[in-house]
């Protein structure tokens, strides 16, 4: 059983909240230097090939009965301070970090925060948005627990399997079926990345409000 972080959009996290969502689509893309199935060369029909599974498995990282913590945008109060010695990656500048105040967070924003460091105005305690990469496994309130996993085409997407990426379903009947799906797909990786038909591993899971680390503890009880 393995445990990993997975990042969610506002919209998504509203769905997985709501029991709307319990499926996400990620791009499978080839990890190392190895030659991958995934890698353009190879037809549809090799890939799934059942003879060919361990080659495919070792390309899609998550599997089932894993768990995965949520991460997302979050809110707060903190200041920035220059690291000692060390510089950023992009610019040959300074490289700072963000400071926490305490451990108390919001989901939603406060009346005032900011957005990113205070060039002027950096020690000053304050709110502060921060996005979803930078949320520390402690602070994750959602767990998801894998059980399933399909290797496939993106727009191989069932209406039935849109409707669990959260997509509600009167929007489904709207827009005709899984084109629905597509919308979201493209506002989050931008577009043409529909038509583009990626391989991708598609994730079952079920939603737990807990903390990973708490959901561990719930069930050695």
């Amino acid at each position: 059983m393995g445990e990993r972080p997975i990042i969610f959009s506002g919209p998504m996290i509203r769905a997985l909240l709501a029991g709307r969502k319990t499926q996400t689509r990620r791009i499978i893309k080839p990890r190392g230097k190895a030659p991958s199935l995934f890698d353009g060369q190879w037809s549809d029909s090799y890939v799934l090939d059942p003879g060919n599974a361990s080659w495919r498995e070792r390309d899609v990282p998550v599997k089932p009965r894993d768990r995965l913590w949520v991460r997302e945008t979050y809110f707060q109060r903190g200041h920035w301070a220059p690291v000692q010695g060390a510089i950023a990656r992009k610019g040959n500048r300074q490289k700072w970090a963000f400071v926490p105040a305490d451990n108390v967070l919001l989901f939603e924003a406060p009346a005032s925060y900011r957005k990113g460091r205070h060039a002027a105005d950096p020690a000053t305690i304050a709110w502060h948005k921060r996005i979803g990469r930078f949320m520390p496994r402690q602070y994750s309130r959602l767990t998801l627990v894998v059980t399933d996993v399909r290797v496939q085409r993106l727009q191989e997407i069932s209406e039935e399997d849109a409707v669990a990426e959260g997509v509600a379903a009167d929007y489904l009947e709207h827009i005709h079926g899984p084109r629905g799906y597509r919308d979201i797909w493209e506002t989050i990786n931008g577009p043409g990345s529909w038509e583009a038909n990626p391989w991708i591993a598609a994730y079952t899971f079920t939603v737990h409000a807990h903390n990973i680390d708490a959901l561990a503890k719930e069930d050695a009880a």
